[in-house]
């Protein structure tokens, strides 16, 4: 056996008989890996709408150039119609 796969086997081994004599260290690793999860979504949403975001601003630009094109559609629509 390698030592890597041995050491994680120890690791492993060792937090097992933790959860099984004390019930707080098996809740303490979940409060753990829901921080986890937490930081990692937290980290996601940071990237996806920070404002130095080029793909943000992107988006931003696209929309807007939109809205402009079709208010200034609806707008030379009514000029041309008679009042």
């Amino acid at each position: 056996m390698e030592p890597y796969t041995y050491s994680l086997l120890v690791v492993f081994a060792v937090l097992c008989y933790m959860i099984v004599v004390d019930s707080n260290v098996a809740k303490f690793i979940l409060l753990l890996v829901n921080m986890f999860k937490l930081n990692c979504v937290r980290l996601i949403w940071m990237i996806r709408f920070h404002p130095e975001n080029p793909f943000l601003r992107w988006q931003i630009n696209r929309r807007a150039n939109k809205i402009a094109k079709q208010m200034q559609e609806d707008l030379d629509k009514r000029r041309r119609e008679p009042v």
